[in-house]
């Protein structure tokens, strides 16, 4: 029984890095790609940010953005939507991520899905949206709840 629990213990935190090691596959696949923009926002970046929400007196918004590790995003400008799209759902369920709501409008589906925190406080959420108007995959992660992050959306470049 002791040495079960051993392994167990030696092997989740392989098991839980491997399950995010497919959506980072996913996204470095399509990084270097001519098919897609790219935008990486890295913790420091999500420092700049978060003073700057401190600064204009919303501290909500600050620690939110303080507690964000980063947020990569990938949009597909070009190319296969069907492939894109198809990656991009193989990468959650390999990664282990359920879906946590979806939605269709015009044509334009969009899907969530939630890794919540396990062995650390970071959770990562992942948005995928396609259809005729945008094919963009969206990677949060970070220490934050659903409604927090609602927040983001709030945020719009000046």
């Amino acid at each position: 029984m002791k040495r079960i629990l051993l392994i167990l213990i030696l092997a989740l935190p392989h098991t839980l890095l491997a399950q995010s090691k497919a959506v980072e596959r996913f996204f470095d696949s399509y990084l270097a790609s001519e098919s897609v923009t790219s935008v990486q926002l890295e913790p420091k970046m999500m420092q700049l940010m978060s003073r700057q929400a401190a600064e204009r007196g919303d501290e909500e918004l600050a620690q939110l953005l303080r507690d964000i590790r980063f947020i990569r995003i990938v949009a597909l400008k070009g190319g296969d939507r069907e492939r894109f799209v198809d990656d991009a759902r193989r990468a959650v369920t390999a990664g282990g991520f359920p879906l946590v709501t979806s939605s269709t409008e015009q044509g334009q589906t969009t899907l969530f899905y939630l890794r919540e925190a396990r062995l650390t406080d970071n959770a990562e959420l992942l948005m995928l949206t396609y259809g005729p108007k945008e094919t963009v995959v969206v990677d949060i992660y970070g220490a934050f709840d659903l409604q927090e992050v609602v927040r983001l959306s709030a945020i719009r470049p000046q």
